[in-house]
């Protein structure tokens, strides 16, 4: 029980820090899940703190991981309107994002000599964490090597996404203070580029300033994770083959 209270606390303060950290200097960089990884991780290592003791002690904040995913449904609610409309579009716009990401990495890691292991572990980096470990194994992964990959791409989707995006021209950056008044057709673009790259953790970082983003990627998190589930284990063998 003390363990349950000094971990699950000490996690706790330290997220609560990351994210004073962010929200004061608003720099991308400053992602809060980045700085408390980054943290507990010197402190495991500080203390000589295993990490098996840390994850009996923070067991019941890992529990929560799943209805926090779900609560990104409550945009998608709000916008359900908007969608209706376009589901068609989403659809495949959604198909065609989950086929790239695939081929893109698997013929990435292909041509950078990785072993066919090692590429089964990666290729479903993009989409949320449990579809991507039972496709990873699926394929003859390991499912502890794309949980880091998942983390990998939902990190780098959120630090860099809405940068990303601006740079390329796709969507204009607005000021920071003033995020809420982005139009609606660059806040879906916006939505279902971060949905489909960076799933629950890139989507839980544009939730707050931009709802209908937020909408759109959720629908996009959900539909690249059941694309890819569905396409995987047939088609990245298949590349793995020419």
């Amino acid at each position: 029980m003390i363990e349950v209270v000094l971990y699950s606390g000490l996690s706790l303060i330290v997220f609560l820090f990351a994210y004073f950290i962010q929200h004061k200097y608003r720099l991308a960089i400053l992602n809060p899940l980045l700085l408390t990884i980054t943290i507990l991780i010197s402190l495991f290592a500080v203390f000589n703190i295993s990490y098996q003791d840390y994850m009996q002690g923070a067991e019941y904040l890992n529990y929560l991981l799943e209805p926090a995913v779900v609560l990104l449904g409550y945009p998608l609610y709000k916008q359900i309107h908007l969608l209706k409309t376009q589901w068609q579009k989403i659809s495949l716009i959604c198909l065609f994002a989950s086929l790239c990401a695939l081929t893109v990495s698997t013929i990435l890691a292909k041509l950078l000599g990785l072993e066919t292991w090692l590429i089964a572990s990666m290729v479903s980096m993009n989409i949320t964490t449990a579809v991507a470990m039972s496709t990873s194994v699926e394929l003859g992964g390991i499912s502890s090597i794309t949980a880091v990959m998942v983390l990998v791409g939902g990190l780098s989707g959120s630090i860099f996404g809405v940068m990303w995006l601006g740079f390329v021209g796709l969507i204009k950056i607005p000021n920071k203070d003033n995020l809420l008044t982005t139009p609606d057709n660059q806040q879906k673009v916006l939505g279902m580029a971060i949905g489909c790259a960076s799933h629950a953790l890139g989507t839980a970082t544009i939730a707050k300033s931009f709802p209908v983003a937020a909408a759109y990627s959720s629908t996009a998190l959900i539909l690249c994770a059941i694309f890819t589930a569905l396409i995987a284990p047939i088609y990245v063998p298949f590349l793995l083959t020419l």
